[in-house]
């Protein structure tokens, strides 16, 4: 993985925030937190940091 390619997004520290939506559904926002080592705001397009480890690959939509 290229270092462009780390991002918040892609670190298995990085969780994702939601709001509640129609019915029983969530939207994904474009923000969220970082778990390591305590909670940090952060945006999915941020660059990763020197904490940054190898996530799950996103679902395809």
């Amino acid at each position: 993985m290229e270092d462009q390619d780390k991002t918040c997004e892609t670190c298995k520290h990085f969780y994702r925030h939601y709001v509640h939506w129609v019915g029983k559904r969530f939207k994904p926002l474009d923000m969220g937190h970082c778990g390591n080592p305590r909670c940090r705001d952060k945006r999915i397009d941020t660059p990763a940091c020197h904490r940054y480890a190898k996530g799950r690959e996103k679902k395809a939509e």
